[in-house]
């Protein structure tokens, strides 16, 4: 963020002391500090939660990293990054860290990069995720229910390691059950997500800002999660809701600040059109609610579901009911829009999911969750049966392809409460697919003509959820526990523990500073574990003579290269291990390196 000459607002407690000399660096940049009596300014550090309506509120660390960096890096990636990342991964193999490691580092240094780690907000667990739709970044929300702070962290795939967070969004994010509290737009820059129960909120999701582009309050205030599907330019999101419309619900804009109320005026559509007679005769009350839904890539159409026993699609704008089918949850949609399959009654049946028709013959399936994937451009489709019961593959009509002798997992995610469980994943090509199973292993298989098991490796206890990205790389997700692994050779690429015991901290494996803590006045401490009681601390911002500056009980570059990254972009990690690192064994010798 660039400062210079900018109006910029503080909270006080960024002035209370601890940051010496700060507004007299600002003042040397042309930025001008001004109260919030006098006006909203071009930005805003410090303050929690949206407090400036289109004002963004940037986290304090990006504050200092402006002043330290004289006034502030709006870092570009360079249009070499992903083809020297790839050069000099092979290098390293050939030869192991060189000269060249250290000067391609070295350079991205001096564009911004800023040393990471992943441990915000640690004591939150998972509680919804979502892969981009290219598939090479992760978003997942977090939530400590103890304070109500939610946390939206962004990972890269391809490296395995977090590259962007948004921290302490207010009253946390996601509800324990609910799936899709996560959604991406479709060109996979921003990120809606569900928080302060009620809420509907966007957030840029390589962005620097902590307040979204816009919120919108419009739901019925019930003790839930918000039901949303985004729209795909990313510009606003269907809320469902009750209303005065028999298509209930509203389309309510998420890059305009906020919206508090369904009747508003200004930002909100409401869906006038009548269910039509032959399909309202079926409904309750001549009345449809979504608790399932999702838009389609188009952006023509609303497909989803009421939990109740049935499916629909309602055209947009407006919410004509374009067709309705009788379909027991979970319904399940293909990644292309063309297809909906559910079990009912025994039997899988697939529909049209323009016509509503139902296509193929109905086949004899055990019940269980559903998963579609796209090879090519055909859709397949996997039902994971509960308690070893085995997956079976179906093509697009819905005809048996493979029987797979799988000891599934109870965790199968077809209970409506069930949303973090997802034990299938589909690779991006279609001809793989990957279980997590109940004796805690995942297992690969390769489903082109014959079906084959060509890997198993195990995973974190209480895993539930297997995603597949870019790359060919997993994430295995559970309450407290994520492990990117390579998919077809099982190698672990990050592994990170979240939480806390029921009892609380383990007092004898405590940081040795706090969180927050002051290093030589103008650095914050930043804390993160290693392993087996041991921490490292960084200096927040990563700027400055705290640019590289790690403490740590001992040197062990491997425990480093583990956890930490240099980020660029928010978008792209590289290697710790290819730069050099200005490690030193206490707090003591810390504020010497950042005095000189």
């Amino acid at each position: 963020m660039d400062i210079r000459g900018k109006r910029v607002v503080l909270d006080s407690s960024v002035l209370s002391g601890h940051q010496e000399g700060l507004r007299r660096r600002l003042e040397e940049l042309r930025a001008e500090v001004v109260p919030r009596s006098l006006g909203p300014g071009d930005v805003a550090f410090g303050w929690s939660g949206d407090a400036f309506e289109g004002v963004p509120v940037l986290p304090v660390a990006e504050l200092v990293d402006a002043v330290l960096s004289g006034g502030g890096h709006d870092v570009a990636v360079p249009e070499w990054f992903a083809e020297e990342r790839e050069r000099l991964a092979a290098l390293e193999r050939e030869r192991g860290v060189t000269d060249e490691h250290r000067a391609a580092t070295a350079r991205l240094r001096e564009l911004g990069a800023r040393l990471r780690h992943p441990y915000v907000n640690a004591a939150a667990t998972f509680k919804d995720y979502a892969l981009s739709p290219c598939g090479r970044w992760l978003a997942t929300a977090r939530w400590d229910m103890r304070d109500d702070r939610g946390t939206l962290q962004i990972w890269e795939m391809g490296t395995g390691r977090s590259v962007n967070v948004i921290d302490e969004i207010e009253e946390g994010v996601g509800w324990p059950g609910y799936r899709e509290t996560v959604q991406w737009s479709a060109d996979g820059t921003r990120v809606a997500v569900a928080f302060s129960t009620n809420l509907v909120g966007a957030w840029e999701a390589f962005g620097e800002r902590l307040d979204p582009l816009g919120t919108a309050d419009v739901t019925d205030g019930k003790d839930a999660a918000a039901v949303f599907a985004f729209k795909p330019d990313g510009s606003g999101a269907y809320i469902s809701m009750r209303g005065d419309h028999e298509v209930t619900g509203c389309v309510a804009a998420l890059d305009q600040g906020k919206i508090f109320h369904p009747e508003s005026e200004h930002g909100v559509e409401q869906l006038p059109e009548p269910i039509p007679e032959e399909f309202a005769r079926h409904l309750d009350d001549r009345e449809w609610s979504f608790v399932r839904v999702r838009w389609s890539k188009d952006g023509t159409r609303l497909l989803g579901s009421d939990g109740r026993g049935w499916a629909c699609s309602v055209d947009m704008p407006g919410g004509r009911m374009r067709w309705l089918v009788r379909a027991d949850f979970p319904v399940e949609f293909s990644p292309d829009d063309r297809r909906l399959a559910s079990v009912t009654d025994g039997l899988l049946r697939v529909f049209d999911a323009d016509t509503g028709e139902e296509v193929g013959e109905p086949v004899r399936q055990a019940e269980g969750s559903l998963h579609w994937g796209m090879r090519g451009n055909t859709p397949v489709l996997a039902v994971v049966a509960e308690h070893g019961g085995g997956v079976t593959v179906h093509d697009e009509n819905g005809r048996p392809l493979h029987r797979l002798d799988i000891a599934t997992t109870g965790n199968t995610g077809r209970g409506f409460f069930e949303g973090e469980e997802r034990p299938w994943a589909w690779a991006p090509s279609g001809t793989h697919g990957a279980c997590l199973t109940g004796d805690g292993r995942v297992e690969v298989w390769s489903l082109d003509d014959t079906a084959a098991r060509v890997g198993s490796f195990p995973v974190p206890e209480g895993s539930v959820a297997v995603l597949w990205g870019a790359g060919d790389v997993l994430a295995v997700l559970g309450e407290r526990t994520l492990r990117f692994v390579r998919a077809l050779t099982g190698e672990a690429m990050g592994d990170y523990t979240f939480g806390e015991d029921e009892d609380g901290e383990d007092d004898e494996n405590e940081p040795p500073v706090e969180q927050g803590d002051l290093l030589h006045g103008v650095f914050e401490a930043d804390p993160f574990p290693l392993g087996g009681g041991r921490w490292g601390v960084l200096a927040s911002p990563a700027a400055g003579p705290g640019e590289a500056l790690v403490i740590t009980d001992g040197e062990n570059r491997d425990d480093l290269d583990a956890v930490l990254a240099w980020v660029v972009g928010r978008r792209f990690a590289w290697p710790v291990r290819w730069g050099d690192l200005d490690v030193v064994p206490d707090v003591e010798a810390a504020e010497d390196r950042l005095a000189r």
